[in-house]
């Protein structure tokens, strides 16, 4: 190979090295600037889980409600987001009341001692930017019946600066996260009946989140 072939190369994949970086670290395009506190709200949106057991015997769709939480993050600098997400196991749902007894039961998640799910997020890395969405992973902790394991989350977030428009929903600006990732059922000690947990309930859990909220609430 020869040298103005290897010197072109090298400037080539140090150029995409510099304009991978500048895309990551630039903030969103956005009138927003500074540390905002944006706080889940239905008024918004409804915020909701949607969640997959899928086993040989049964295919059990659920959602999850009473979500709360709140995250702080200025726009200009969107790896400073931080943050907790929290839903209540007393308001999930499978489609049969029978069903959704067991699954608060001490069985299988006992609502009554771990009423809450949460995610706290301590950093985040990967962030990709583009206008006013951003793209990346969220690193911080997973807590499920009564246990809590390190985890990274795979998320989109999209910012939208005041406006009249938006006030019809909410005050301040409103911000929308989507995600989506998987929970080993065996990680948060959740056993279930007997021999149900691989046949008829899935050993991982699919669950995908909607949340939305506003820095005006």
């Amino acid at each position: 190979m020869k040298i103005t072939h290897v010197v072109t190369i090298a400037a080539t994949a140090a150029a995409l090295l510099v304009t991978s970086a500048s895309t990551q670290a630039q903030g969103l395009a956005v009138a927003a600037s500074g540390q905002k506190t944006v706080k889940l709200s239905d008024k918004v949106s409804k915020n909701q889980f949607n969640w997959l057991s899928s086993a040989p015997g049964e295919t059990i769709n659920g959602t999850a409600e009473g979500i709360a939480g709140s995250f702080t993050f200025d726009p200009k600098k969107p790896t400073s987001l931080k943050g907790t997400v929290s839903c209540q196991v007393a308001t999930m749902k499978t489609g049969n009341e029978t069903r959704d007894g067991h699954l608060k039961s001490p069985t299988w998640l006992d609502a009554a001692k771990y009423p809450a799910i949460s995610f706290t997020i301590a950093s985040v890395s990967d962030v990709k930017v583009n206008r006013n969405q951003m793209t990346g992973k969220a690193v911080g902790t997973f807590t499920m019946h009564g246990v809590t394991k390190p985890m990274t989350i795979p998320f989109s977030l999209q910012y939208i600066d005041a406006s009249a428009q938006t006030r019809e929903r909410a005050p301040g600006d409103l911000v929308m996260v989507t995600a989506e990732f998987t929970v080993s059922l065996k990680d948060f000690n959740v056993a279930g009946r007997q021999g149900l947990i691989g046949s008829k309930v899935g050993e991982t859990i699919k669950i995908s989140a909607k949340l939305f909220g506003s820095t005006g609430l």
